[in-house]
């Protein structure tokens, strides 16, 4: 089943006070589809001054007298079954002047001008606040206004304006502008912006968002398969991404691994390693052919070989007294 998508969406309009307003969209999906209007994040419906149709996939909104509470971000959802999608447009009405009341002489003459300091321009009770949050969450940024109607909000990532959509939603009810991101990845990381303005003025705050790492855990390298000589040691160990904390455990044949003098695991710098004890270089060497020592030397990081030579040695003239003792033995005997 497919899920809404707007193919055609609604324009920003500037229209004259008094007269009408339109907004349509058209949007495609499975039916049946249902489809809201809102205002600044807060729904409308048809009557009074509103009238709302859905017709042959056209979704259209008529604001039939508008007036000074009318202008504002107007936004289209339209929803079923598999899903929803957002549209937005801005409505601004033009001719609204506010008027400054004159205070009266008795002699008839203007006095004094008084008008605009009735019209308050934006301010933050709140401010939004810094988050930091794990790949995959829902966020919200909020932020608490004041100011005189009608207020506008605007959000921004960057210089970018962020609109309403399946992976973001902006409202403003009761003073209150939220800014809500959905399923939010690394990439979305950077500087947000509210920004409220009124015929009075503009006022904006910049906030900033980190997202973390991975959400789910990934094996970067993998496990391979060992095959080792008995009484060697052996190491497996494997590279993991994702978001800390990070729990490993390790299983033999099923059956958790618990770490005992013979088996030591390990989770450093986003790798884990499980390990035996190490082995003495001349036990070692005593069960390798002397054509392989290098070999051995080298899969364990030895690196002084001229350390390595002095060990040869010793394990020569430890075997050499061991093969004499065990001739003089036969001879006594």
């Amino acid at each position: 089943m497919p899920s809404p998508v707007f193919d055609t969406k609604p324009e920003s309009i500037d229209v004259p006070f008094g007269e009408s307003a339109d907004f349509e969209c058209h949007v495609t999906g499975a039916q049946p589809m249902h489809i809201t209007w809102s205002k600044d994040g807060r729904e409308i419906r048809t009557g009074g001054n509103f009238n709302i149709t859905f017709v042959a996939n056209t979704a259209h909104l008529r604001v039939l007298r508008v007036g000074k509470g009318d202008s504002g971000q107007y936004t289209c959802q339209a929803s079923n079954e598999a899903g929803k999608d957002f549209c937005s447009a801005q409505l601004s009405v033009k001719g609204i002047k506010i008027k400054s009341p004159l205070l009266v002489s008795a002699q008839g003459a203007a006095a004094v001008a008084v008008g605009d300091c009735c019209s308050k321009p934006p301010s933050f009770v709140k401010k939004p606040e810094p988050l930091n949050v794990l790949s995959g969450a829902n966020i919200t940024f909020t932020s608490i206004i004041k100011g005189s109607s009608p207020l506008e909000v605007k959000w921004f990532r960057g210089s970018v304006e962020l609109v309403p959509g399946h992976r973001c939603n902006i409202t403003l009810q009761d003073s209150i502008a939220e800014l809500e991101l959905f399923d939010v990845n690394p990439l979305q990381s950077g500087d947000y912006t509210c920004q409220v303005s009124n015929e009075a003025g503009k006022i904006s705050y910049t906030t900033h968002l980190f997202v973390k790492g991975l959400s789910r855990l990934l094996f970067l390298t993998l496990l391979i398969d060992v095959h080792e000589t008995a009484g060697l040691p052996v190491t497996f160990d494997c590279g993991i991404a994702g978001s800390e904390p990070i729990e490993v455990s390790w299983f033999k044949d099923g059956v958790r691994v618990k770490e005992d003098y013979n088996i030591h695991t390990s989770f450093i710098d986003n790798k884990e390693e499980e390990e035996e004890q190490p082995i003495d270089i001349l036990e070692l060497l005593k069960n390798v052919d002397p054509k392989e020592y290098e070999k051995y030397a080298r899969m364990y990081g030895i690196t002084d070989f001229r350390g390595l030579l002095q060990a040869f040695e010793l394990l020569k003239q430890t075997q050499a007294e061991e093969s004499h003792r065990l001739s003089f033995m036969k001879k006594v005997f």
